[in-house]
């Protein structure tokens, strides 16, 4: 198989809110199988942290609802953008070492939220606008009044509470009322969908090379170019 690197050429000033549920950020090419032999399944690898499609299709299935007249190739390209290239910048950049002190204290801190007293986390209320496309799609799948997580955001783990929704019957529209509680592990986690254009991006599988936008391609370059 034909692999490709990319490489970030601009900078870009964008920003966006970004979300991940349940990625180990585990695997690495194996030594016997050399550098583009990545865990199976393996799609995308962004900064060294391999993509697998069953990690992109379900936060892709939960983003219908905004657009039911999406492709599934466009939604795949939404959770790419939105979640899982901006995540994969964040776990170079932070270390393996400070994120897994995160989780150890996102995790220590739902151990002992029975124990706890008065008002925790940071209570965020809005539609989708005002959450952000991946918050968005993590309280879909909560029911309102108990605390869910650790779930991973480019550059932390958040523990949240669903406290209401308004059901209303237009998704894009709808209005939550949620508490976050957040363990970061990079200095300014809002800086990490600029942070995707900076990293490397290997496709392993080249079904999924025309999913990563166009200007994103435009804005890297082949690793190999850096020689000539």
């Amino acid at each position: 198989m034909n692999h490709r690197i990319f490489q970030r050429r601009f900078w870009t000033a964008g920003g966006l809110i970004l979300l991940l549920v349940g990625c180990s950020g585990d695997g690495g090419p194996s030594e016997a199988g050399g550098a583009s032999a990545w865990p199976e399944g393996t799609v995308l690898v962004c900064a060294g942290d391999p993509i697998r499609a069953d990690e992109v299709d379900p936060i892709a299935e939960a983003l219908k609802p905004l657009g039911p007249k999406f492709t599934r190739p466009h939604l795949r390209r939404l959770a790419l953008t939105n979640v899982r290239l901006p995540i994969a910048a964040g776990r170079a950049q932070g270390g393996p070492d400070r994120r897994a002190q995160a989780l150890e204290e996102a995790e220590a801190f739902i151990g002992s939220l029975e124990e706890s007293e008065g008002v925790q986390g940071v209570l965020v209320e809005g539609s989708q606008d005002t959450l952000g496309v991946p918050l968005w799609v993590l309280v879909q799948g909560l029911e309102p009044g108990a605390w869910a997580g650790p779930s991973e955001l480019p550059g932390q783990f958040v523990v949240v509470r669903l406290e209401k929704r308004d059901e209303n019957a237009q998704p894009q529209r709808e209005q939550f009322t949620v508490r976050v509680s957040s363990f970061p592990y990079v200095d300014d986690p809002r800086s990490l969908a600029g942070e995707a254009f900076n990293s490397t991006l290997e496709v392993v599988d080249e079904a999924w090379e025309p999913l990563v936008p166009g200007f994103w391609r435009y804005q890297m370059r082949s690793v190999s170019e850096l020689g000539e």
